[in-house]
């Protein structure tokens, strides 16, 4: 007898104020599309979402379904949610799904498996960056996992050390899955200049590709600039990302004056957000990635450097230290001076990208990591 496919149906987060919460889903499709063919023809992989336009053309392209949730099927999820486990027979799972990921409402016992993912636990660290009805949101979303997910994924070890201490008392499986930034072949055999031009950036720039939000300090990276630039250094910084922080709303208005007071409107280049194509070109065509962040679960921008060989000026994190890709110069949290000393040291030896060796060895290194990405989705997906 022909034995049926794992239906992995993965969860569109579609959050507009968390754009990597998509790039993390499409790179989940990423990984298992690596993965070589009689592997991959062993899995049925589909994406809900509220809507197609939502997914990419390329991502649609490696799904075997689509499902767009209408009022009427939310109501009927809603409604078998309230009857009991017995009546919950596998004939109500019309989809045929064996594993539904990432999602953080359902019941204990449900038609097919399930896990929850938590990222982080920032409102534990920085709790001070969040209204105190948001720190209770998050408590009370990451409660409703422990009770009732049958496992949690998290993307570093860090946030599962910080799971287990802060609730010690859990019954489920907590599940390391660190994920990995797909590469499109295509992009590198694209000339990044012409991106650049179009973006009127000048020739010698460094990049950094975080939202405006408080965690992610800027606010370094601007100190840091104008140290330089006291010492006869001019560098340019361009930032891509959202300027919106929902959080701080004052954050990036005071970054911006900041800028203007030192006098660096021309080294402080803002794009805001702008297409995942033309941020991965100018990435290749920078000097270098900065990444000062205060906390990260797993950084996608660290994981977007890993995969295009580039080196990258990065905050003292442990987490960072966990994720430890080549080409990587620390510097200590909030420390500007560092960084500018860092920054100085390191000049004259990077020079625009794209650097094609390293791309190609990072290119040959990032297929067999989606590939060990694709499969601990799979040992995931099969968990009992």
């Amino acid at each position: 007898m022909k034995q049926e496919k794992l239906h992995i149906c993965l969860n569109l987060i579609n959050d507009k104020n968390w754009h990597a919460g998509n790039i993390y889903i499409f790179n989940i499709v990423y990984a298992l599309a690596t993965l070589p063919k009689a592997e991959r023809a062993n899995i049925k992989l589909s994406i809900a979402a509220r809507s197609k336009k939502d997914i990419p053309e390329d991502i649609q392209n490696k799904l075997d379904g689509i499902y767009i949730d209408t009022t009427i099927v939310l109501i009927w999820y809603k409604l078998l949610k309230m009857l009991p486990a017995s009546f919950r027979l596998k004939i109500f799972n019309f989809r045929k799904i064996d594993f539904y990921y990432p999602v953080g409402n359902l019941p204990k016992k449900w038609i097919f498996n399930w896990a929850g993912w938590i990222p982080d636990f920032q409102f534990k660290h920085l709790p001070h960056l969040f209204s105190e009805e948001e720190c209770v949101q998050r408590q009370n979303r990451n409660l409703y996992l422990v009770n009732n997910a049958p496992l949690i994924a998290f993307s570093s070890q860090h946030a599962m050390n910080d799971y287990k201490q802060f609730h010690p008392t859990y019954t489920n499986t907590p599940f390391l899955l660190r994920f990995v930034s797909k590469v499109n072949e295509d992009w590198l055999n694209e000339d990044a200049v012409l991106t650049q031009r179009k973006f009127n950036l000048p020739h010698q720039f460094f990049i950094v590709c975080n939202q405006f939000w408080k965690h992610k300090d800027h606010h370094t990276i601007i100190e840091a600039i104008s140290i330089l630039k006291q010492k006869g250094i001019a560098i340019n910084v361009v930032c891509t990302g959202s300027t919106e922080d929902f959080r701080n709303p004052e954050y990036y208005p005071s970054l911006l004056e900041r800028v203007k007071e030192l006098g660096l409107e021309e080294q402080f280049i803002v794009l805001g957000f702008i297409s995942r194509h033309d941020q991965i070109q100018l990435i290749r065509r920078s000097l270098a990635i900065i990444q000062p962040s205060l906390f990260e679960g797993w950084s996608t921008v660290v994981e977007d450097g890993r995969s295009l060989g580039k080196t990258i000026f990065l905050s003292d994190l442990s987490v960072h230290f966990e994720q430890n890709p080549l080409y990587t110069w620390y510097f200590r949290l909030q420390d500007a001076s560092q960084l500018a000393t860092l920054i100085d040291t390191h000049l004259k030896s990077l020079p625009p990208g794209p650097d094609k060796e390293k791309e190609e060895k990072a290119f040959a290194e990032n297929r067999n990591l989606m590939c060990e990405f694709g499969r601990n989705i799979i040992v995931m997906a099969k968990h009992k």
